[in-house]
């Protein structure tokens, strides 16, 4: 196996998903390949650095702002969250702001880093509550509470996002040569990081570096990476908010990956580990 075949190959190895025709030669250049070892581990602790991040802080006006907005607009429209659900439904507000409550954090923080703003994220978030009062008798329990919550915020960030993108040019749902694995940003910056990933995230004053690094990825691979790195959305789930191809989704989580790797471990590395990059096709 070259090493270009093993980089196409690193997301299926990282996810655990990689084909059993393909492990063995994998393993194998692993374990004769020291720069391949070390961009291996960097990804992965590259995505365990977003997960262990702290999450945003809740501007102090939001919590007021989305409980004035729901009791507005509640209108008597109506696990754990199951039954808050089905109480909601029944027409039980305190079930609905109890449940919603739960889940406004993450909701603000996947739009904060969508859209980058964190006024822009206070209103994306009010409105997927509004839109969970307006739809709730739509959901069917057929995906978990948390996915179609998540799914809803997800959809009015893009909303934003493209009208953003019709004045920038760009398309998030139309593919181009960099949704295919030609000409992959290979790893030039190959280091064994100082500290782990939750030795990084306790730390406040890298924060600032950590959002920096993903907003530097352009809008349609810093939301792959969002959306199934952050989140946890799975592949397909990914492809269906953004309405694209599963491969598309796989392409674009790849280059996410590779591009904040390089960005972190310029940050993180151990220069005294560093090893040089080396030819891809050899």
């Amino acid at each position: 196996m070259k090493c270009a075949e093993l980089l196409a190959a690193v997301n299926q190895y990282v996810d655990g998903e990689l084909e059993p025709g393909i492990c063995d030669p994998f393993q194998e250049h692993i374990k004769g390949c020291n720069p391949c070892q070390i961009v291996v581990d960097n990804i992965r602790q590259t995505i365990k650095l977003f997960r262990a991040d702290e999450q945003y802080e809740l501007p102090s006006a939001l919590h007021l702002r989305l409980s004035e907005a729901l009791r507005e607009r509640w209108n008597r429209k109506v696990d754990e969250d199951r039954l808050r659900v089905e109480r909601a439904k029944a027409g039980d507000f305190e079930a609905l702001e109890s449940l919603l409550v739960k889940y406004e954090r993450q909701i603000y923080s996947v739009a904060r880093r969508i859209v980058g703003q964190h006024q822009d994220a206070e209103e994306i978030a009010q409105q997927t509550f509004v839109s969970v009062i307006e739809h709730l008798s739509e959901f069917r329990a057929e995906s978990q509470f948390r996915t179609w919550l998540l799914r809803i915020a997800t959809n009015h960030a893009l909303s934003w996002v493209r009208k953003r993108s019709l004045r920038a040019s760009v398309s998030l749902d139309r593919t181009d040569d960099e949704d295919s694995y030609d000409k992959l940003p290979h790893p030039q910056y190959i280091a064994v990081w100082r500290e782990s990933p939750e030795e990084i995230a306790e730390r406040r004053e890298t924060r600032r570096h950590v959002d920096e690094a993903l907003a530097e990825l352009n809008e349609k691979h810093r939301i792959v990476f969002v959306l199934r790195d952050i989140e946890g959305l799975s592949t397909r789930e990914t492809a269906d908010v953004l309405g694209i191809s599963i491969e598309a989704v796989k392409v674009r989580l790849l280059r996410a990956r590779l591009m904040l790797r390089e960005r972190l471990t310029r940050l993180f590395g151990d220069e005294a580990t560093r090893v040089a990059a080396h030819s891809h096709d050899s």
